[in-house]
């Protein structure tokens, strides 16, 4: 594993610690950072919180500091999705012994999307003359940094997601569910894909407003939607003749995105092979795709 050389000493790895991000859900508590969060939209506001334990004494000595050092803790956050990159907390640090800080701040749907990144810095608040020149001596320089990431978009099950009434739209009024997915397979792919969830189905739009914490009928409701949203992807690759399996597409786009998830869930059939099994057999087409997603198996 590469490491980065600072040319200067840093603190012993035990003079800072934290037991990391927290997700703050619906009901306020907190749970450790997922990896993806199933039910995200564009409306949503995420909450994060966490508490580092920095132990200034262990600090100045072992990163050869002396006493007048001024450090801080500081959190930037940074959205794939909308390129922002954002300075969510800075907080000075002053004195001795051990301070256990929290941090805390809200990222708003629509600045984020994509993959969101958060850095977590012990820096040297100003410029310092340093009597030890093996210490850390430049404003800015990083003495401990942890990086967290949780992804908002980007596999089969979390594209850009919508909630509105069904009634009056033209969809069907009790569906749970609609993927509308493009036909301009050069276009970027979160800009072609858009799930639309029906606010009158209250089972669904509470299922999918928990991750870690969802119960196992809520698990269910995930798996079953992961099991369509595939589905439909395969079916739209397979129904657009323009689409082979030697056709290439810059990363991101949709007909990229329709691309992966056939060889992903489906790798040992082309698609002239697919096209010839759901016109002879669909519905082992539907329960080919149903094993390769494994519809229920991991909430059984």
């Amino acid at each position: 594993m590469n490491r980065r050389a600072y040319p200067y000493r840093r603190p012993h790895p035990e003079a800072v610690t934290t037991d990391g991000w927290l997700l703050k859900q619906a009901d306020g508590e907190g749970v450790p950072l997922p990896p993806s969060v199933v039910d995200w939209d564009y409306q949503r506001d995420l909450d994060f919180e966490c508490t580092v334990d920095v132990d200034l004494d262990k600090v100045r000595e072992t990163a050869a500091l002396p006493p007048e050092a001024e450090l801080a803790l500081t959190v930037v956050w940074s959205s794939s999705g909308s390129g922002l990159r954002l300075l969510a907390a800075d907080r000075p640090l002053q004195g001795d012994g051990t301070r256990s800080v929290h941090l805390a701040f809200t990222v708003l749907g629509r600045e984020s999307g994509g993959v969101l990144s958060i850095d977590t810095q012990l820096v040297l608040r100003k410029h310092l003359d340093n009597p030890d020149p093996t210490g850390p001596h430049r404003a800015g320089s990083i003495l401990w940094q942890r990086a967290a990431r949780i992804r908002l978009q980007g596999d089969a099950s979390q594209f850009p997601m919508a909630v509105v009434d069904f009634k009056g739209t033209g969809y069907p009024e009790n569906a749970p569910w609609y993927l509308d997915i493009g036909s301009n397979l050069e276009a970027a792919t979160m800009g072609a894909v858009l799930l639309l969830v029906n606010s009158r189905t209250s089972l669904v739009l509470d299922a999918m407003r928990k991750a870690e914490k969802a119960t196992h009928a809520e698990r269910l409701i995930h798996s079953a939607l992961r099991q369509d949203v595939v589905h439909l992807m395969i079916e739209h690759a397979i129904g657009n003749e323009d689409l082979d399996d030697q056709s290439k597409f810059e990363a991101d786009t949709l007909g990229h995105t329709l691309l992966g998830v056939v060889r992903g869930h489906l790798p040992d059939m082309t698609l002239a092979a697919l096209r010839n099994l759901r016109r002879s057999d669909p519905s082992l087409l539907t329960a080919r795709v149903q094993s390769a997603v494994g519809l229920f198996a991991k909430e059984a």
